[in-house]
């Protein structure tokens, strides 16, 4: 039951003044520290607009970055200071994780904030349920980042006379004839979380939304053991064979530079790779273009990242008040996701002045929620409880590396994984 299961046995054993605000204490705390995972260059432009915002509202921030692209190792120090009773005062979180956090009692309610900004009007519809916790807001939704992207290196690809892909197929091809040519294909680092958003992004794409809801989301035993399956595994153990030789341990930014510098023509990944194109002056899309990695439709896969404020001994009710109006405002929304690559959270915010990568996304996640193909990330916090997101990750990884794994066992993997609440 998410993080209710990792955590309820441990918050039962503390005291209450071990988790429970402190406010007589604090009443007069400018200073907030600030837990998230953002460490790229783009990331840190970004975050130097939350750093910037707040202190121009008279508030300092405790800067706490946590290396790791998919904030696994932040959670899990967020989980033993939430412990330990000591909470950092604004976290990043994303998805079902909200709620559960919220459940424990650790986060504050934002209805205020939200009903001076009417949020349930000037919300995204994606933004709205995954913010709340039983009727009440109590996060502050910031993005909308769109996963399936393909980056590619324009100038290597027309060395090689090669098109863009427009399948799955046609990309495997061009993958074969650039590694003919003694040219590493792909960005990917050897991280689970890397791994698994390459597939998510084949599934989805060769599948189709409603397939992936029902085999990847639902788990559906029918969906998974379906030919659509077999037919997604055996292109991805082609894609391993192609590209494992030339892997090694990197971060999907040190992958992103690769791809600027011309030793990689393609990377598979989230947005966030616009914002680091972005803080590194690259011209996009002309010299890295964006495209959306080949599906059936204009399909859109989505997570959203949100700023919680936890409910922490040193925090108050006016530390609340100041953090969440100064970074729920338009604004300041606005400002941000053009540094970050990403959509606002909010339809109220034009995208003049963003990069088009961003706003032709924004057509398409459009598009997608219109036809059905609108669909959150089974691999990065969205779709589904901890619990699975793990299982699944790390039965992708395995199939990946291990040539001796069937696809048949793989797909048993996946139907015996207990469904989490």
């Amino acid at each position: 039951m998410k993080l209710i299961v990792l955590f309820c046995i441990f918050i039962l054993t503390l005291p209450v003044h071990a988790y429970v605000a402190q406010t007589t204490t604090a009443t007069q705390r400018k200073e907030i520290e600030f837990l998230h995972w953002w460490t790229a260059h783009g990331e840190v432009a970004a975050f130097n607009l939350v750093k910037e915002a707040l202190e121009n509202a008279g508030m300092t921030i405790q800067d706490q970055p946590i290396q790791g692209g998919g904030g696994d190792t932040a959670m899990s120090i967020l989980q033993a200071r939430a412990i330990a009773g000591t909470p950092p005062d604004l976290v990043q979180l994303e998805g079902p994780s909200i709620q559960s956090w919220a459940a424990l009692g650790f986060l504050y309610q934002l209805d205020k904030v939200a009903t001076d900004e009417n949020w349930q009007e000037n919300l995204l519809p994606i933004a709205r349920d995954v913010n709340q916790y039983q009727g009440h807001y109590v996060a502050i939704p910031i993005t909308v980042h769109r996963l399936n992207w393909m980056w590619i290196n324009r100038k290597v690809l027309r060395t090689y006379g090669l098109a863009v892909p427009t399948s799955w197929d046609e990309l495997i091809d061009v993958f074969t004839r650039l590694k003919k040519h003694g040219v590493e294909p792909l960005a990917l680092g050897k991280e689970q979380w890397q791994i698994a958003l390459l597939f998510e992004n084949l599934a989805f794409g060769y599948g189709g939304a409603d397939y992936y809801q029902r085999a990847f989301i639902n788990l559906e035993p029918q969906a998974l053991n379906s030919q659509t399956t077999y037919d997604i595994l055996a292109r991805f153990r082609v894609i391993s064979r192609l590209v494992k030789p030339g892997m090694s341990h990197i971060r999907w930014d040190e992958g992103t530079q690769l791809l600027i510098e011309g030793e990689r023509v393609f990377q598979i990944s989230g947005d966030w790779v616009l914002g680091e194109l972005l803080a590194g002056k690259v011209s996009v899309p002309a010299t890295i273009g964006c495209y959306p990695t080949p599906s059936q439709q204009t399909g859109f896969i989505y997570n959203m990242d949100s700023f919680a404020l936890f409910d922490s001994p040193r925090s108050h009710e006016e530390t609340a008040k100041i953090v969440s109006q100064t970074l729920a405002s338009p604004e300041f929304l606005k400002a941000f996701n053009k540094v970050k690559g990403s959509i606002p959270a909010r339809k109220d915010i034009a995208l003049d002045g963003f990069n088009s990568c961003s706003v032709n996304a924004k057509a398409d996640m459009q598009i997608a929620a219109q036809t059905g193909q609108l669909l959150p990330s089974i691999v990065d916090s969205m779709a589904v409880s901890p619990l699975v997101q793990q299982a699944t990750s790390s039965e992708i990884l395995r199939f990946f590396n291990d040539e001796n794994m069937k696809p048949k066992d793989f797909i048993l993997h996946l139907q015996n994984i207990p469904r989490g609440e």
